[in-house]
């Protein structure tokens, strides 16, 4: 029998990364994880590998994309044998990963499996659709707080205020839409749950209690251990004194106003058609472990 998919849908330094290692810490529910991703490691399977190697029904297609896949980071931690998964021969992106996350809640005892990336926040639809038994978790941010900790996120420092304005415009305009479309889709799903960053930290337990029996998995003491060190912006000597400045402030006003004012269909549309969406530019981090076993 399946377990339950559960994917946790959020921009990144939405708290993404601490609530899906919090989830994970549930013996009952399985993730892949490394303490050199600190903790759950994203995928980016629907967001990427779904994108860029076209239907899986045509053998080369099929061949490159597994060539790709089981070699990644994520595929690697899951633990997952090479030569079972390709003779299994999944016939589409949904069943492949599917297959692989199964494995890992089997050999885990889990009743439930766990992915999260930051990639797939617009993807919910689509994920209810394929994953008909799944149950989703999004979480959201106080907007200047997100906006602060992505412009000093993993280690930047920011241009000053003032040549930093187009920096904070996008990082604005993304932030509306990202939130929109999570706020559109978890009310409108009744397999999601919205909880936000602010009430995660003010009350830890209780959040993950109300999120343990939404999905069907209940709390356990085990997801408040800090099984991985934390994924702040703000870590070293100064760094959490950084604040946005009153032009930040005000920036990020106009763009959340414009973006709110704006039609969700024209949005949606205007994301869907940037250069962004229709290019598959992937992460350096997606083959550490098999760059670094290289000769």
């Amino acid at each position: 029998m399946s377990a339950v998919p559960v994917f946790v849908l959020g921009l990144q330094r939405s708290g993404t990364t601490w609530l899906a290692n919090c989830l994970g810490g549930h013996p009952r529910v399985a993730a892949v994880e490394a303490v050199e991703h600190r903790g759950v490691h994203e995928s980016i399977f629907f967001s990427h590998f779904a994108r860029a190697f076209g239907d899986l029904d045509d053998e080369d297609n099929f061949r490159r994309f597994a060539e790709a896949f089981t070699t990644c980071d994520y595929f690697l931690l899951s633990g997952c044998d090479r030569e079972a998964f390709i003779a299994a021969r999944p016939r589409s992106y949904a069943t492949a990963f599917r297959w692989v996350m199964d494995d890992l809640a089997t050999r885990c005892a889990a009743t439930h499996w766990l992915e999260k990336s930051p990639d797939h926040t617009l993807l919910g639809p689509d994920l209810a659709a394929l994953f008909p038994d799944a149950r989703f978790v999004g979480i959201r941010r106080d907007p200047a707080a997100l906006l602060r900790s992505r412009l000093w996120a993993f280690g930047r420092t920011p241009p000053g205020p003032v040549r930093r304005i187009p920096r904070v415009l996008r990082g604005a305009f993304s932030i509306s839409l990202h939130t929109r479309a999570l706020d559109h889709f978890c009310a409108s799903c009744d397999r999601a749950l919205m909880v936000s960053y602010e009430d995660l930290r003010a009350d830890t337990p209780d959040v993950l209690r109300r999120i343990g029996d939404s999905l069907g998995c209940g709390f356990d003491p085990e997801m408040l251990a800090e099984r991985f060190a934390a994924n702040t912006s703000f870590s070293g000597p100064g760094r959490e004194n950084e604040r946005l400045t009153s032009l930040d402030h005000a920036v990020l006003k106009f763009a959340g106003a414009v973006a709110r004012l704006a039609p969700w269909p024209l949005l949606a549309a205007l994301h869907r058609n940037s250069p962004g969406q229709q290019d598959v530019t992937w992460p350096q981090w997606c083959w550490q472990m098999r760059d670094r076993s290289g000769p």
